[in-house]
């Protein structure tokens, strides 16, 4: 396929980037088991453990501890819906630790684990603060110094281990920053940790996330919800959902999948974007900013300050008239996955245009190849090209003599054709810069690890322009291209026809 650096399409682009990180969170590490003896509990515990797919040996990266009761059985429809989910880019990659049960006799002792109190039935029960301290003061510490963990903690329990994550909750609240609970019999002991709930709800630090979900007729549920309306704080971040027409075990894969995009909403795999990024705007002429990616929660403000979640909502294209200094923010229910974009619009006039010269030709810019290897780009005047040409129609940088190492210098005219303004996006790998006439309008220079994209708006006129764009490559994966939307193809990205590009002879 030939690829033309004033051809393509953004989107195309934004399709091949998701690609590459659906492929990447698809990726699924073997199941490790493993094991730790328990002073406080006096036995030795089993452990199932995923890595991220992303993970290799010897990476430094961190990862949140997502810890999962009732792990022999648990273990595999969690890792299956949290990595569908991640697939989807609507979670970060996560460290999983299942912790199955004990079996004494036979006998699972999973109510001496989850109850915090003894009752007559089942007779092995009250062991809960038990369990909990196993989990704080010996689990977390040992997953923390073996496995890539980044000391922020999740909780998830169904049915007891549901009763079991509100008791955490209110016992050792900083232990986990959320916590899953689904189908829990809360009424469980008269009530017991519903009245438990009603008095240390006050107590609880700041910024939790508490996640229960079960089925239409657990009327436990209800109860707990309505002691939540009156005696939960306001930073502590809840929601209660039912669903009908399931059974006691068929409600897990649902209320995993949206308590998982619960916890984390407003969590992006993809950058904050808006284009364009910054520009030139004229008096009272206002100009349409496009997001780049969707966000659940979008505010922002003009005047430079931090967006507040009171700050005007964003939509998918808004308008703003200058001068502005554009601050737009992304807001997460845990606040950990915020993001925040900005960009400088300034009050000026259209640049000026130059008398169309007469020795030039349409069908595209002069190319300039120069070979080297670089950081940034080169001072092209010290420079003697190894090759010139057109880059016309027919121009495909995999005819460079190069893969990598290379730098390429476009200059020529760019005819406009409607007043108006134009919004220019330069995508490249590696560095790259925009001129016209004099004016540096898009710097994107430097090695960039991943592809870089950069826009700018301007008022132009009807008319020629001097234009200018230089480029230079240090690996094999080149992209690079530059984009525009004109006055009358605002809402799509589209190239420069090549009637428009001019060539001195």
């Amino acid at each position: 396929m030939k690829k033309n650096i004033l051809s393509s399409s953004l989107t195309l682009i934004l399709i091949f980037i998701s690609h590459a990180f659906f492929i990447v969170y698809a990726q699924e590490n073997p199941v490790i088991s493993d094991s730790i003896y328990s002073n406080i509990l006096k036995e030795e515990r089993s452990l199932k453990i995923q890595l991220p797919g992303a993970y290799k040996p010897g990476s430094t990266d961190k990862y949140e501890v997502i810890y999962v009761t009732d792990g022999e059985w648990a273990m595999d429809p969690f890792k299956f819906v949290y990595g569908w989910a991640q697939g989807e880019g609507f979670v970060p990659p996560a460290l999983i630790v299942a912790i199955p049960n004990i079996y004494i006799d036979k006998k699972n002792q999973r109510d001496r684990d989850f109850l915090p109190v003894h009752v007559p039935d089942p007779a092995i029960s009250g062991r809960a603060d038990k369990f909990l301290s196993f989990i704080k003061n010996e689990l977390i510490p040992y997953i923390n110094n073996k496995y890539p963990a980044n000391g922020i903690n999740s909780i998830y329990g169904h049915s007891y281990g549901g009763l079991f994550v509100l008791y955490a909750l209110l016992t050792e609240p900083k232990v986990f920053e959320s916590y899953y609970a689904t189908d829990p019999p809360f009424g469980w002991n008269d009530d017991y940790l519903i009245k438990m709930a009603s008095e240390k709800l006050d107590n609880l630090p700041p910024d939790k996330l508490f996640w229960i979900a079960g089925r239409s007729q657990n009327q436990d549920i209800d109860r707990l919800d309505s002691v939540l309306q009156l005696k939960a704080p306001k930073t502590l971040h809840w929601k209660v959902v039912t669903y009908a027409n399931e059974t006691h075990n068929s409600v897990r894969l649902k209320a995993m999948y949206d308590g998982i995009k619960f916890v984390y909403e407003g969590y992006s795999s993809v950058p904050l974007r808006f284009h364009p990024m910054n520009g030139i705007l004229l008096k009272n002429k206002p100009i349409p900013i496009f997001l780049e990616n969707s966000f659940p929660d979008l505010r922002y403000t003009i005047d430079g300050t931090e967006p507040k979640r009171t700050s005007p909502k964003v939509e998918q294209v808004f308008t703003i008239t200058g001068p502005a200094q554009l601050v737009v923010k992304s807001f997460s229910n845990s606040g950990k996955y915020d993001k925040t974009a900005r960009g400088s619009f300034e009050l000026g006039n259209a640049l000026a245009t130059v008398q169309k010269p007469g020795t030039i030709n349409s069908g595209g810019l002069k190319y300039s190849y120069y070979e080297g290897n670089w950081e940034k780009l080169p001072d092209f005047k010290k420079l003697e090209p190894v090759k010139t040409g057109i880059a016309d129609s027919a121009f495909n940088f995999n005819e460079l003599p190069r893969k990598a190492n290379f730098a390429c210098q476009f200059e020529g005219y760019l005819e406009i054709v409607n007043d108006g303004y134009y919004i220019f996006g330069l995508v490249s790998k590696d560095g790259s810069k925009l001129f016209l006439g004099d004016k540096l309008i898009i710097d994107n220079d430097g090695v960039h690890s991943v592809v870089s994209v950069k826009s700018f708006v301007l008022p132009l006129k009807k008319g020629f322009y001097p234009i200018r764009i230089d480029s230079f490559q240090k690996d094999e994966n080149n992209i690079f291209q530059l984009l525009y939307l004109n006055p009358e193809t605002m809402k799509n990205p589209a190239s420069i026809p090549y009637k428009y590009q001019y060539y001195e002879e």
